[in-house]
């Protein structure tokens, strides 16, 4: 009797026949491995980011804002080998507020200063009215005249010496060069964190003495107050004073000077009535402060080449 083959019979014979069956491996796409207990280092443009603002002051503050974009962008990837990325937004923001509150300091002392020089020079023309005392013109003539005779303003050798709060220098006839002179003064007053003022003078010259005598007053000495006052004559350095555009047909003469030597601005003793601290006082006090408008004669200052500005 003949034995009917089935599939299924054929194939457990084939399968006999050929031996087990290798199975692939499966992926898993769930499949996440053992987490690592080690961390990632901080990054050090984030940790430098919450530091500058509270060790470099201003600049800082600035660097903060720097480094922390630095760091973010560092850290903004999707596998990245350093932490740090909340750190470095947190410095980035710091760097922010104090770079703008670090800003309204400076400016508010800027402003400061400017009203604490607004204040000299009012207090300049407030003590001239409260004064009640008044001298007559012949009894300040006659207080005036020995210390007026005792300033000596042509001398042979250049000397410096201190006034109260203002540097009096008077300028020899010995010096060979006027313009090498006045460079030494800028210098020096410059290191001293004074303002250089040139005063013409002349031998036979009333309101020099005046303006020489009065500078002991307190009304000259808050005028004049950090300034180095350069006395020279006009007799005897004319030539440099035409060659350095210093004009000085009308004595006294007060003027600034702008980097090249050459006066940027000027008044002479015409700017006010009689020669006394209470008139002189509010006038030089705004004229060295660069805050004298309202003046009855115009400087025109020049250029080395004579070109007016």
């Amino acid at each position: 009797m003949s034995e009917a083959i089935s599939p299924r019979s054929a194939l457990s014979r084939v399968a006999r026949a050929e031996g087990p069956t290798e199975l692939l491996p499966l992926s898993d796409p769930f499949l996440r491995g053992p987490r690592s207990t080690k961390k990632k280092p901080l990054s050090p443009l984030a940790l430098t980011s919450i530091l500058a603002p509270f060790l470099a002051g201003p600049l800082g503050s600035v660097a903060a804002i720097v480094f922390g974009w630095a760091a973010r962008r560092e850290l903004d990837g999707v596998r990245p080998e350093r932490r740090g990325y909340v750190l470095a937004t947190l410095g980035m923001g710091f760097g922010i507020c104090l770079t703008v509150a670090w800003g309204a300091a400076i400016a508010f002392g800027v402003w400061t200063m400017e009203q604490r020089h607004e204040a000299e020079l009012a207090s300049i023309t407030n003590v001239v009215a409260s004064e009640s005392v008044e001298a007559s013109p012949e009894e300040t003539a006659e207080a005036a005249e020995p210390t007026a005779k005792a300033v000596p303003i042509l001398q042979k050798e250049t000397s410096v010496r201190k006034e109260g709060s203002v540097t009096l220098v008077d300028v020899g006839v010995s010096v060979s060069s006027f313009s090498q002179e006045l460079a030494k003064q800028r210098a020096a007053a410059a290191a001293a964190g004074e303002t250089i003022v040139v005063m013409t003078t002349k031998g036979e010259c009333p309101s020099c003495r005046s303006v020489s005598s009065s500078l002991v007053d307190p009304l000259m000495q808050t005028a004049l107050a950090k300034v180095r006052l350069v006395r020279v004559d006009i007799d005897a350095f004319e030539e440099d004073l035409t060659g350095l555009k210093m004009p000085h047909d009308r004595v006294p003469g007060f003027f600034l000077l702008a980097p090249d030597l050459y006066p940027r601005d000027g008044i002479d003793g015409g700017e006010w009535d009689e020669d006394v601290p209470a008139n002189m006082a509010p006038v030089l006090g705004a004229f060295v402060r660069g805050k004298y408008d309202m003046r009855r004669q115009n400087f025109e200052p020049s250029l080395n080449g004579g070109i007016k500005l």
